[in-house]
């Protein structure tokens, strides 16, 4: 069997404790590209990295390292082309030579704009319209605070305009490290632990099926589904667990792996417009609308097998045995396997309190020609089995 493959990814640092070389690293990378002025952009959220201490941590860490950094911290909720802008704006003025974003996806993804547009010049809108980056981003580095978005793997961040209401990507931004440290994670509350998890679960599972799967991706994509559907439940239920915690960030990174080189699916197509219109939590929508994707999926023979392989992994972990509506016994044929699947994703959904009917978080009949309108993208080109508008509103209704 001949094997085709191309694969990217940033450097990456993981373990307990490995934030401590953050200072290094980033003398390391200004070296490497001989930027002696040692003024960086340090990107967080406005309240939890201070919270929980972290934040004080990072800055000291840095500053023993000779390094001065310049904190933006105004990051909330998800990035506005507003919020990039002006943190651009504020790079510049400091003139920072490398960034480094620390929290969940919304501040990852705001880092990594800015460095793009510090070097590149122009604002998030010009890229929206199709500018593209002809020059490297600053040097930047990434640190997750939760385990889901996988942002600090990919080279693309999704940004919001509120006024012209889309969210959009813009590529060519894929960090130089990667560092994560599952001990970041111990303060997430359970519905983000949660939601972050569920869009950690939905992108492996999309990238295993998606037409632009390979054997590198696969290969990520089956390991993080067998580490998240072992943990996810049980983290919801021991938070301060740190070999959980371990778990979820190293599943969630095969997840982010995975999906980087094999591209995702019709989930993540309905997500962006369904967030906009609705503000709703990217990892909640996700994780509500997986069984019905992957029932409508169920038509493709390759997809069926994969699922079915899902089916025996969990089957095999005895994942929620005493839980949920799911039967314990696995059926013998692959598209019964495949059904099982389904059922028992439900059930873990369910046990992490993600609810299963999209008219639980106000969404109508009514609302679905827009949302439907608005679908679009390469998740939904490379989703395994073709849509058109009148299936994607099937899709929608059953999930009602």
């Amino acid at each position: 069997m001949s094997v085709n493959f191309s694969f990217i990814s940033p450097k990456i640092i993981f373990g307990r404790g490995e934030l401590n070389k953050i200072g290094k690293e980033t003398v390391y990378l200004l070296r490497k590209k001989n930027l002696e002025y040692k003024n960086v952009l340090l990107v967080t959220g406005k309240y939890s990295l201070k919270k929980s201490g972290y934040l004080d941590k990072i800055r000291i860490i840095l500053e023993n390292d000779g390094i001065n950094p310049y904190l933006y911290d105004k990051v909330v909720k998800e990035p506005t082309v507003e919020l990039v802008n002006q943190g651009t704006k504020f790079a510049l003025k400091g003139d920072c030579k490398l960034v480094i974003g620390v929290g969940g996806g919304s501040v990852m993804d705001t880092a990594k704009t800015i460095a793009g547009l510090v070097t590149n010049g122009g604002k998030v809108q010009d890229y929206h319209a199709g500018k593209e980056f002809m020059k490297p981003p600053l040097p930047f580095i990434l640190v997750p605070t939760t385990s889901g978005t996988g942002s600090e793997i990919t080279n693309n961040a999704v940004i919001k305009d509120q006024k012209l209401g889309i969210k959009k990507s813009i590529r060519g931004l894929l960090a130089n490290t990667a560092l994560l440290d599952p001990e970041l994670t111990l303060t997430l509350p359970k519905e983000n632990t949660a939601y972050s998890g569920a869009d950690a679960f939905v992108q492996a599972i999309e990238s295993l099926v998606s037409k632009s799967a390979n054997f590198i991706s696969d290969f990520f994509a089956k390991e993080a589904i067998k580490t998240l559907g072992e943990t996810l439940p049980k983290v919801v239920k021991d938070l301060n667990n740190i070999e959980l915690r371990e778990k979820m960030m190293l599943g969630s990174l095969f997840d982010a792996l995975s999906f980087s080189n094999g591209k995702l699916g019709a989930v993540h197509g309905f997500a962006h417009p369904i967030g906009i219109k609705f503000d709703i939590p990217h990892g909640l929508i996700c994780g509500m609308l997986l069984p019905y994707v992957m029932d409508f999926n169920l038509k493709i023979d390759s997809v069926v097998k994969k699922y079915a392989w899902i089916a025996d992994t969990f089957s095999a972990q005895n994942i929620l045995s005493d839980y949920g509506d799911c039967p314990e016994k696995l059926p013998k044929e692959n598209i019964e396997k495949a059904r099982w699947a389904i059922e028992k994703l439900k059930d873990i959904l369910s046990y992490i309190g993600i609810p299963l009917h999209l008219n639980e978080i106000g969404i109508k009949e009514s609302d679905l020609e827009d949302i439907v309108n608005d679908t679009k993208g390469s998740s939904l080109e490379n989703n395994p089995r073709d849509t058109n508008k009148e299936t994607l509103k099937a899709i929608l209704r059953n999930a009602l």
